[in-house]
């Protein structure tokens, strides 16, 4: 299995920080907040009480299935049975039992070719043959582009797509699909027999500018809806997430997650139940302001760099750009430059496009999830030394 790569530049800034240099983090998806103070007292109050927090069925505790399936209706208007939610490790886990319980060695499941490394990674390791999957000018894979690729492989008798994952907000490009966009999707995977795996992890992260996020169930019963606490609740390193499973994958899911896993951390599970409640909003409302913010201040730097070719990041905390017309061809290179010369960290595209498109070479992806004055810092540092490169370029 490939490295992911944002993981190899972490563990690189990590090192150079034990020597004493200071790093700007622009590299990976952590959010500089801790996870919600409600959900901190409630692991406390847990502790305190002298709960054992012992083992959980493998789907997690019925109060947090029934508190994410309410999420659904308060938020999108969907009724979710929590026989549907299953918690899990963090979305990772989600992905692995999600594709283990729907997939068979030799299917044919699509993604985009811009698009988070580790599906392609976990699929191809599984045995599933992935398929890139071209996307419009703005990074969306549209359904009459899914249409195509659908008749062209009917056409060649090539075998037909099992299934197709995707997300909106996207890493690393913050592109977002309209309701509408994601409808159309759904009604093509659905007309065509192929699961659609909805990567919503982002979801609550998204900008004045955006349309809103509308999760796949809202069209579908068929969708597979994967998500986490780790990105708007600001909890990467509690390992919690849930997925939402058709009716048909339910059980085998349940069974994958008996024997692989046992159950999500009890502790984790007590603070995302506490994290759901309306109490906790404000808190998390006010990391996506800061958010807000910081996606401005990278934007302003970048354009005063004269760097234009950026994707629409309409949700998430990323900026995704490309350099190519600037002479950068070497992503990896590019990145561990900065990191050596300046501290500025940052993943390389290479992470995130297709191997052999040649396009991850000229693309590098910001992350502004830090605090404000970081990421000021940090554009200001990569500013500086991005004026000396174009005089040498």
């Amino acid at each position: 299995m490939p490295s992911f790569k944002v993981m190899d530049v972490v563990a690189q800034a990590a090192a150079l920080e034990r020597d004493g240099k200071s790093i700007y983090h622009l590299e990976v998806g952590q959010p500089q907040s801790t996870a919600p103070a409600h959900a901190l007292a409630a692991v406390n109050a847990a502790i305190a009480s002298g709960d054992r927090l012992g083992y959980t069925p493998a789907n997690g505790e019925r109060p947090l299935r029934e508190a994410i399936a309410q999420m659904y209706l308060d938020t999108y208007g969907v009724a979710v049975p929590a026989e549907r939610v299953h918690v899990t490790i963090g979305s990772s886990s989600g992905f692995t039992l999600s594709f283990l319980a729907a997939f068979d060695v030799g299917d044919a499941v699509a993604i985009p070719m811009c698009s988070y490394p580790c599906y392609r990674n976990i699929l191809q390791t599984l045995g599933v043959q992935v398929v890139p999957l071209e996307t419009d000018d703005c990074y969306k894979l549209t359904a009459a582009l899914l249409k195509s690729s659908v008749n062209a492989r009917r056409k060649s008798g090539l075998p037909p797509l099992k299934g197709l994952i995707l997300s909106s907000p996207a890493n690393p490009t913050g592109v977002m699909l309209t309701p509408d966009e994601v409808r159309g999707l759904c009604a093509t995977c659905d007309e065509n027999g192929i699961l659609f795996c909805s990567d919503e992890i982002y979801h609550g992260i998204s900008y004045k500018d955006a349309p809103r996020a509308a999760t796949a169930l809202e069209f579908s019963q068929q969708a597979l809806v994967i998500n986490s606490f780790s990105k708007y609740y600001s909890m990467t390193g509690w390992r919690i997430g849930w997925l939402v499973a058709p009716v048909e994958l339910s059980d085998a899911i349940n069974r994958l997650n008996q024997n692989l896993f046992i159950s999500a951390p009890t502790a984790s599970q007590r603070a995302a139940l506490a994290a759901l409640q309306p109490a906790a909003k404000p808190e998390l409302e006010g990391h996506v302001a800061r958010y807000e913010q910081n996606r401005q201040v990278v934007l302003d730097a970048l354009a005063r760099m004269g760097i234009t070719d950026v994707a629409p990041a309409h949700g998430a905390f990323y900026i995704y750009v490309d350099l190519g017309r600037f002479g950068v061809t070497d992503s990896a290179a590019f990145s561990a430059k900065l990191l050596d010369e300046i501290g500025v960290a940052l993943t390389p595209g290479i992470d995130f496009e297709y191997p052999g498109s040649g396009r991850g070479e000229r693309r590098i992806r910001l992350s502004f999830c830090g605090a404000t004055a970081d990421i000021e810092a940090g554009m200001q540092k990569l500013a500086g030394w991005w004026e000396q490169y174009l005089g040498h370029a």
